[in-house]
């Protein structure tokens, strides 16, 4: 509690920095800023008053996205007026966006403002699409004095001009969430907005759904009903199983600690996404990625189990070094190489990059796709291995679970009379698959799926917290494994060349011949292989 007390009191002295020598300009460079300036020319309304601005008819036709996104699009119009009046936000609302009010909300959205301390953009964004304007605005004006521009007039809803199409028209309601009327000091007013951020449940699947999508959106075709189907799953779970609202919305608190576990980089491909629809001029959104090319999901050479969405999820929670590489190597294959521990190492040992494993399973004619991420090279051992804080356990189907380990304890177990072990949950020997989180039998086909909710000695904790108290257990017969390589070239390179060195070794010991000319064995290899002792009698 203390850390988060001082973690928070970081964010706000950093806020409150920001703020106070806020100038959108020194944020981006040239080249970004002639882009937004020519696409804010192309996309403007302009009025018989010399006013202009961006309506929300424009904005959403120079994003193109599919109708089964575009209403998340209508949430980043609403985020980007929202936070076109930054730093009067609170105070200020929604305005119209003008070039001042778009590159404030540009800048804020592609990150330009988080450090090490604070993701002020996730916290901003979040805000933008929950919180109320306060009603009592007076007319306002805001001038970024770096930009030659117009000026944002805000002005009292009585006096209120239209200027272009507006949010209400969309269905884009900034009532949705109440703000405390009792509130009589505007600071006060805004450190309560900031702390009580809830966003509806609704907004956050059609969030959701965009960044599946933004996960495949090269492919030609894409399946929406199970893009929603899961949005609407991974939303319901981070809602308490105990919080009863009369609105079904999302704290921001709520959120975070569902992002903390499953998915630390999360905004990051709606970063990109904005900046590259808006920082790079005369971009083709139909024929190029919507990501810029560091952000795009890896993709697998051959999978009969991972596809694009699946891979896309996983995306999100590894670590962000891994995603460098964007070609994931499909090492083993338990359908096409065999169900067997020996075909497994052949396949998978001597790798000396990070492993992916997937498991399709049946569990009582229940399909479950299980798997883990491995940082370390695979190797036997009688003893427990792996202490990486990085490594995970998930479940993608038929729920979306992911298990982080804890203070870097050794959690896998690979041992030929054993089989394999992820996430152990006991360390006494011998070692049984029921202390396992997820376990398979040494031929393979057979394992167990397991959760406690108090463990004696736990490796792994679940990140859902309505499951954190379940206890279960799913025995499985397995359907498929496979194991993919998320290293660079040089990784499979090297594992090649040490499993042709073995070979090479195994045929020179299998061609000696260890016996002398007149038959007799020779006795000077028997010495090196250690069978016979100079100073002993032959074994």
């Amino acid at each position: 509690m203390g850390q988060t007390q001082t973690k928070e009191g970081e964010q706000e002295k950093v806020h409150h920095s920001i703020k106070s020598s806020f100038k959108a300009k020194k944020y981006l460079t040239r080249v970004e800023l002639v882009s937004l300036q020519y696409i804010y020319k192309d996309l403007k309304t302009a009025f018989p008053d010399g006013f202009s601005c961006i309506e929300a008819k424009q904005f959403l036709e120079h994003l193109n996205l599919p109708q089964e996104v575009e209403a998340a699009a209508v949430l980043l119009f609403k985020s980007f007026s929202y936070l076109g009046s930054y730093p009067n936000n609170t105070k200020t609302g929604p305005v119209p966006l003008s070039f001042d009010a778009f590159i404030i909300a540009f800048v804020i959205l592609i990150g330009r403002l988080d450090d090490e301390h604070v993701d002020l953009s996730e916290n901003l964004f979040f805000q933008s699409l929950s919180v109320l304007p306060d009603p009592n605005t007076t007319t306002t004006v805001i001038k970024d004095d770096s930009i030659h521009e117009e000026p944002i007039i805000v002005e009292q809803p009585e006096q209120q001009v239209h200027k272009g199409y507006s949010l209400a028209e969309l269905g884009v309601d900034f009532n949705d969430l109440e703000l405390n009327p009792k509130m009589t000091s505007k600071p006060e007013q805004e450190e309560s907005i900031v702390a009580g951020s809830r966003i509806l449940s609704r907004d956050l699947i059609e969030l959701f759904v965009l960044l599946l999508w933004l996960g495949e959106a090269d492919q030609t075709t894409h399946d929406f009903t199970r893009i929603r189907q899961l949005a609407s799953t991974i939303v319901s779970n981070m809602k308490p199983s105990t919080t009863k609202d009369e609105l079904p919305c999302i704290s921001h608190d709520e959120f975070r600690l569902w992002r903390e576990t499953f998915s630390p980089h999360l905004l990051k491909p709606l970063q990109s996404f904005i900046m590259k629809s808006f920082g790079y001029y005369k971009t083709n959104l139909d024929e190029e990625s919507r990501l810029l090319p560091q952000d795009k999901v890896p993709k697998v050479d051959q999978s009969d189990i991972l596809n694009s969405i699946y891979s896309t999820i996983l995306s999100w929670a590894l670590p962000e070094d891994i995603l460098i590489t964007k070609q994931w190597t499909r090492l083993y294959s338990a359908d096409q190489d065999g169900f067997s521990m020996n075909r497994f190492e052949s396949h998978v040992f001597k790798y000396p990059g990070p492993t992916l494993i997937l498991m399709q399973v049946d569990a009582n004619n229940r399909s479950m796709l299980l798997g883990a991420f491995i940082t370390q090279p695979w190797k036997h051992s009688k003893h427990l291995w792996g202490n990486s804080n990085d490594c995970f356990l998930f479940e993608l189907d038929p729920n979306y679970e992911i298990y982080r380990p804890i203070n870097n304890k050794v959690n896998i177990y690979y041992h030929h009379d054993f089989g394999i072990g992820f996430g152990a949950t006991h360390h006494q020997l011998p070692l049984q698959h029921q202390h396992f989180v997820i376990s398979l039998e040494n031929t393979l086909q057979e394992g167990l799926y397991t959760h406690e909710p108090y463990p004696p000695q736990p490796t792994f904790k679940i990140g859902n917290q309505k499951r954190k108290l379940d206890e279960f257990s799913f025995r499985f017969e397995t359907e498929n494994i496979e194991v993919f390589g998320l290293g660079n070239e040089k990784d499979r390179e090297r594992q090649a060349r040490e499993w042709k060195f073995d070979q090479q070794e195994a045929e020179r010991r299998s061609g000696l011949n260890i016996r002398q000319a007149d038959g007799a064995l020779d006795k000077e290899l028997l010495k090196m292989a250690g069978v016979i002792d100079e100073n002993r009698q032959d074994r």
